[in-house]
């Protein structure tokens, strides 16, 4: 095995072992935070018509044991797979596979926006630089600057007001997009009740040939695509931007330009590939800015997703559906910030891990 591949061997193990003690603060740190909320989820869901049920409820689950004792269980039980169930949200129903319910879900929002966003951004930002202080770079920075520095409902405000209004009066009901996950057949699911699905609500419809669920849900998709892919090409093309300017600012493009090299071709065969290594693992990281950014964006747009159910548990105060979800969060958060730092060693060859 060459040397470079053992290095690189040996740094991800030492990621995945540090990983461990990062998950255990993160489960501590996210069980004291929602035991702090002051919502009560076992009266949430059982209600005050029947107290002896609710206080059966409550010594069932340990309603009364201090903290310490609560945690250790929580600890001990995660990790030999028992991530607890919820209280109110789906009474009953274990964390782990309401994550298998959800999940899927905000994947099929955050694949068009993770693969569009990246390539506008890197096309505006080459020819803002390209352009330095003309109209082009002008108005590509102003849009940049506009999607940087508003906030999320405001763009999915925007487009809700424009697609489900101005847009079907202006063609006169001819075209129509959805603007919340509301009707059916959307909300419903396709197949035989009880039969195989993936989670993927897309496929699921094609398996089925369910071609009403599938135009459904592809409707249903384009606002909330469109405002994540909105807002994630805005600090990428900054950043394309700056680090395009740097390099067309380096000698051997000066060089290029003095033998008589065209400027496309300067620009894509010379200085766009060094201009995307520093820009690289923001790219690659930016499926984790997408999951993050998919929690207001389903929201705004009432997607039934895993950041609609994230936050819907916070209101509700259900513990362990607010702890499994914040550490799935920072599961996938660790794991892929690692395959970031991984691929930009083999984009960056120059890069060495000892």
């Amino acid at each position: 095995m060459p040397r470079q591949a053992k290095n690189m061997v040996k740094y991800i193990i030492k990621r995945i072992i540090i990983m461990f003690p990062i998950l255990i603060l993160a489960l501590i740190f996210t069980f004291i935070l929602s035991h702090m909320m002051l919502v009560d989820p076992i009266l949430n869901a059982v209600g005050f018509d029947n107290p002896d049920l609710l206080e059966f409820e409550r010594q069932r689950l340990g309603y009364y044991d201090p903290w310490y004792i609560k945690l250790s269980i929580y600890l001990k039980n995660f990790f030999t797979g028992d991530w607890g169930e919820s209280y109110a949200l789906k009474e009953g129903l274990p964390v782990r596979d309401f994550i298998g319910q959800v999940f899927p879900k905000t994947i099929e929002l955050m694949i068009i926006p993770t693969i569009i966003s990246p390539i506008i951004a890197v096309k505006l930002g080459t020819t803002a630089a390209s352009n330095k202080d003309k109209r082009k770079d002008s108005i590509i920075r102003f849009v940049a600057i506009i999607g940087a520095g508003f906030p999320v409902f405001w763009f999915a405000t925007v487009f809700q007001i424009s697609f489900g209004r101005y847009l079907v009066e202006y063609t006169n009901g001819q075209l129509k997009i959805p603007v919340l996950l509301t009707n059916s057949p959307g909300s419903s699911l396709p197949g035989p009740k009880g039969g195989f699905r993936t989670g993927f609500r897309i496929i699921d419809s094609i398996i089925y040939n369910d071609q009403a669920f599938l135009w459904d849900t592809l409707l249903h998709l384009i606002l909330p695509s469109l405002t994540m892919v909105f807002l994630g090409f805005s600090g990428l093309t900054a950043l394309t931007r700056s680090n395009m300017l740097e390099v067309l600012d380096q000698d051997y493009i000066r060089t290029a330009r003095a033998k008589g090299v065209e400027e496309k071709d300067v620009i894509d065969k010379h200085a766009l590939r060094n201009a995307l290594l520093p820009s690289s693992d923001k790219i690659i990281g930016g499926l984790l800015g997408a999951l993050l950014g998919s929690m207001f964006v389903e929201m705004s747009f009432n997607y039934q997703g895993f950041g609609y159910w994230f936050t819907q548990a916070i209101f509700a105060g259900d513990y362990y559906v607010i702890m499994g979800f914040a550490v799935f969060s920072i599961i996938i958060t660790l794991v892929g910030t690692l395959v970031a730092d991984v691929a930009y060693t083999i984009i960056d060859p120059r890069i060495t891990y000892k």
